[in-house]
């Protein structure tokens, strides 16, 4: 059976008109698609929620932003789920997050109108509701402006001949100047934390109601090497935008895939995108704002210094192909001599038995690929250094044929690379690679103690240093210099 793992969409959006997107997602004549409305409060107590946040983001006086009246969480769900009850299973979702967060909500099971997209929409108060409602009533006369504002003495509201200026107003003494239905915001919904274990929880809740593996979703790890790409909306106006950005980010997770099966660390290569990706995007949103034509230019440098790691470890490959192959003949024989052999080591061997055929086949691909990719360099190069004449129209449009023709074996390749991990039931060539690194350490530990037994002297600590790391220094040095003799250039002209 294949397996193909997928990542859990849960998104979460501050809502600043909670009574009109309640009316939305529970609206029948609103909705094509409505299976089901479920929540634990009436109608009612939204509006009281809404009055109370607005008048709280009045009386704070603030300049800019809006006011937050609510918040939503958005929850994409298989559509083998379609089977259930919706009543039960909305209910289900709705239930467990008010039980554990404390607050109340209101929730609506959709499809999208294309009938592609099943959905829950979930709407919460980020407040508790008051066992009393808290009046207060002034203890003396209070002044509004004509903007609402509370000002300390009547003379702030008077015009020039004494009279009270039209849209000011006097609060007499013993009237009621607020009402308070709800706490504070409660500080968890404000915190990092919540939307990550908001989503690890529902992700569960998910894979078990779900009954075939296949269904089953994980929630991606944003410190992974991997990026993730970004959904595109319907009518989004940045659609092309993030098209293009996406094109990126999967050129990205690629390499990462070619780097890890020809022998590249997830640690290392998380690591690198860590400084060189993510910290440098947040380097250059806090200096310059948002600018996508930046982080495309940092993720593309990014991509340059990963294939370069590449390169360096497809050579290392053909040297440790051939040192494997050596110890393998001379293991054999040690293998035949030894008499005792214990469950753990049966053990170790049969799990290498198993994952070695699928890291072998990924290694086969990955050095087609490799070899592919590095002839097509060569043709572009060829064909960009061809002239635009008229005699070389012939040769130009032949070698564009066969550039063409090799990015499509490029593709199949990649489509392989992609396949044989989920044909043996891993999600990602990560997973697949990180299970055969984990199998032959385990293996290695246990000949390693066989050889201590025997009296032989185990090899000593071959662990590579950080190439990826001297790269990226080398190549910021390289960019270092390159700055420096454009300044001197141009302080040389003036």
């Amino acid at each position: 059976m294949t397996l193909i793992t997928r990542h859990s969409f849960i998104r979460m959006t501050k809502l600043t008109d909670v009574r009109g997107r309640v009316d939305y997602i529970s609206n029948p004549k609103r909705q094509e698609h409505l299976y089901a409305v479920w929540g634990t409060a009436k109608p009612e107590y939204w509006e009281y929620l809404s009055r109370q946040a607005q008048f709280e983001f009045w009386r704070s006086n603030q300049k800019t932003g809006k006011c937050i009246e609510a918040r939503e969480l958005i929850i994409a769900l298989p559509e083998s789920l379609q089977s259930k009850d919706p009543e039960k299973l909305l209910q289900l979702f709705a239930a467990t997050f008010s039980m554990e967060y404390g607050v109340d909500c209101v929730a609506a099971l959709h499809h999208n109108k294309a009938m592609t997209n099943y959905h829950i929409h979930l709407i919460f108060a980020d407040r508790e509701p008051l066992e009393k409602t808290e009046v207060r009533y002034a203890s003396r006369n209070m002044f509004y402006d004509e903007n609402g504002r509370h000002v300390r003495t009547k003379k702030e509201i008077l015009d020039e001949d004494g009279q009270v200026r039209p849209g000011c107003r006097i609060l007499a003494k013993g009237e009621i100047y607020d009402v308070k239905w709800f706490s504070g915001r409660k500080e968890i919904f404000k915190s990092k934390e919540f939307l990550p274990e908001v989503k690890r929880r529902f992700t569960d809740l998910i894979n078990s109601c779900v009954e075939r593996e296949e269904d089953r979703l994980r929630v991606f790890n944003p410190e992974g090497p991997y990026l993730p790409t970004k959904k595109i909306g319907k009518n989004n106006p940045l659609a092309e935008e993030i098209r293009r950005d996406n094109e990126l980010r999967q050129e990205w997770n690629r390499t990462v895939d070619q780097v890890l099966i020809a022998g590249g660390s997830q640690e290392e290569v998380a690591a690198f995108k860590k400084e060189e990706v993510v910290d440098q995007v947040a380097e250059t949103v806090r200096k310059n704002g948002r600018k996508p034509e930046l982080f495309a230019d940092l993720l593309r440098r990014a991509i340059a210094i990963l294939k370069e790691f590449l390169a360096i470890l497809m050579k290392e490959e053909k040297a440790e192909t051939t040192r494997e192959l050596q110890t393998k003949a001379k293991g054999q024989t040690a293998q035949s001599k030894r008499v005792e052999k214990k469950e753990a080591a049966e053990a170790a061997e049969l799990r290498l038995m198993k994952i070695r055929p699928i890291h072998e086949k990924l290694c086969r691909t990955n050095r087609k690929l490799y070899a592919l990719q590095n002839q097509q360099q060569i043709l572009q190069k060829a064909l960009d250094g061809m002239p635009h004449s008229l005699f070389n129209r012939k040769d130009r449009k032949a070698l564009q044929e066969r550039i063409d023709g090799i990015g499509r074996q490029i593709e199949t390749c990649r489509t392989q690379l992609e396949f044989i991990p989920t044909q043996y039931g891993f999600g990602s060539v990560g997973a697949a690679e990180a299970e055969y690194r984990s199998a032959k350490k385990q293996i290695d530990q246990i000949r390693n103690g066989q050889d201590n037994r025997d009296g032989k002297i185990p090899s000593g600590n071959n662990e590579r240093p950080s190439v990826l790391e001297e790269l990226r220094k080398n190549r910021r040095d390289t960019d270092r210099v390159r700055y420096e003799r454009k300044t001197m250039r141009e302080e040389a002209a003036l």
